[in-house]
C-alpha cells in the first residue's frame, strides 16, 4: 500500500531530483519540471513517484498511471542501494515506452536496455526483499472478523461491535501525533469503468473507517482506500471478499425472485450496501467526537494525496424490488474469516 506523511513528501523530492539526474546524465534524455521527453515515441511522460510498505515488493512501475513506487525501508539503507532500484524501475519503464504489454517484465528487452546503460546485472535483478511481521492490532481484528461469522447470532454481534470498536480506539491512537501521522492508501479493486457494484463495495469498506476515492488510470478506474496501516489492510481482503460474494448473492435473488438486466443488478448492489450499513449502525454505537476527529484527519489526509480530487455523483437506485432484496441480503451479509486466502492472493495479483 502506498503511504504518506509529511517526511515521506519530502524523500519523493529527493527521489525525483535523482530520477532526473539519471535521465538527463545516464540516459541523455531531455527533462523538464516534472516530465521527460521520449524521442522514439516522440512524447513527454510524467515523473510519477510514490512510496510504499509491501511484504514482498522492493520497487515496481505501474504504466496505468506512469508511476513508480519505492518501498519506504529503502530509507534507511544506502544510498547507492536506492539509486540502483530507481535505475531499475526506469529501465522498466522505458521498455514500456518503447515495447508496450508485448515484452516481459525481466525479459531480453529490459536486460539488453540496462546492458546498453551500462550498468550492473545486479540492477536488472533487483531482488532484494522486505519480510514484515503482522501488528498484534490485525491479529486481533482477524480473530473478531472471524467470530463475526458465527451462526450464533448474538455471539457475530458482539464480535462486530469490539472489532470496529477496537478500529475506532486504533485509529485515535494513530492520528495522536499529528506531526508523525503516515496515511495509508490501496487500490483495493480495478475495472474498466465504475459500477455499481465497485460502489457498493466502497460503501461497506467505508465501515471499517477508511475514506474511498474513484482514480481513474489508464484505460480503468481504481477503487482506493486511506486511513491507517492496519484499518487498510483490513479492507484488503474484505474487498477480495466482496468482490466474489456480492456476484454469488446476485445470483441467488436473481433467481429466487426472476430479476434480470443491468438495471436490477445495479439497484441490487446498492441496496445491499445500504443493508449492511443500516444493520452496522444498528450493532455499534460509536462515540460521536471520536467520529469526527477521525473524519477530520480522513479529509486532511484525503486533500494531501489527492489534491485535485473531482467528486463523482451518485447512482439512482432503480428497480425498486431488487434493491429491497439487496437492503435484506446486506443486512444479512457476514465477512468471510478466510483472511490468509485473501490476503495471500491478493499480494500475488499486486506483484
Amino acid at each position: 500500500m502506498i503511504v504518506y506523511s509529511k517526511q515521506i513528501l519530502q524523500k519523493i523530492g529527493e527521489i525525483k531530483l535523482i530520477i532526473k539526474k539519471i535521465l538527463s546524465q545516464e540516459m541523455h534524455l531531455k527533462v523538464y519540471k516534472e516530465r521527460f521527453y521520449h524521442e522514439k515515441t516522440r512524447a513527454s511522460y510524467p515523473i510519477s513517484v510514490v512510496i510504499f510498505d509491501h511484504r514482498e515488493m522492493l520497487g515496481y512501475f505501474n504504466p496505468e498511471f506512469y508511476e513508480m513506487g519505492f518501498h519506504c525501508q529503502l530509507f534507511y539503507g544506502s544510498k547507492e542501494d536506492l539509486i540502483d532500484v530507481i535505475r531499475h524501475e526506469l529501465a522498466h519503464y522505458i521498455t514500456y515506452l518503447e515495447y508496450g504489454n508485448s515484452a516481459l517484465a525481466h525479459g531480453k528487452e529490459f536486460k539488453d536496455f540496462c546492458s546498453k546503460m551500462g550498468w550492473s546485472k545486479e540492477i536488472a535483478k533487483s531482488q532484494m526483499v522486505f519480510k514484515q511481521e503482522k501488528s498484534s492490532v490485525l491479529r486481533r481484528v482477524e480473530k473478531l472478523i472471524s467470530l463475526a461469522t458465527s451462526s450464533n447470532k448474538n455471539e457475530a454481534e458482539i464480535a462486530m461491535l469490539k472489532s470496529r470498536e477496537l478500529l475506532l480506539k486504533h485509529n485515535i491512537e494513530e492520528f495522536s501525533v499529528a506531526d508523525e501521522e503516515k496515511v495509508y492508501v490501496s487500490r483495493v479493486l480495478s475495472q474498466k469503468q465504475e459500477s455499481a457494484k465497485m460502489r457498493a463495495i466502497g460503501k461497506i469498506l467505508e465501515t471499517f473507517f477508511v475514506s474511498t476515492v474513484y482514480h481513474r488510470g489508464n484505460g480503468c478506474i481504481y477503487l482506493e482506500v486511506l486511513g491507517t496501516h492496519v484499518n487498510v489492510q483490513v479492507t484488503e481482503y474484505v474487498s477480495a471478499f466482496l468482490e466474489r460474494e456480492l456476484d454469488i448473492l446476485w445470483n441467488e435473488v436473481k433467481k429466487q425472485e426472476g430479476l434480470k438486466g443491468l438495471r436490477s443488478k445495479n439497484a441490487f448492489f446498492l441496496g445491499l450496501a445500504k443493508g449492511y450499513v443500516e444493520k452496522t449502525k444498528e450493532l455499534v454505537v460509536y462515540d460521536e467526537k471520536a467520529l469526527i476527529l477521525i473524519d477530520a484527519k480522513l479529509e486532511k489526509a484525503k486533500a494531501i494525496v489527492y489534491p485535485r480530487l473531482c467528486f463523482s455523483r451518485s447512482k439512482n437506485r432503480g428497480c425498486s424490488r431488487s434493491y429491497h432484496a439487496g437492503k435484506e441480503k446486506g443486512k444479512a451479509l457476514t465477512i468471510s474469516p478466510a483472511v490468509e486466502a485473501f490476503v495471500s492472493k491478493w499480494l500475488l495479483v499486486k506483484k
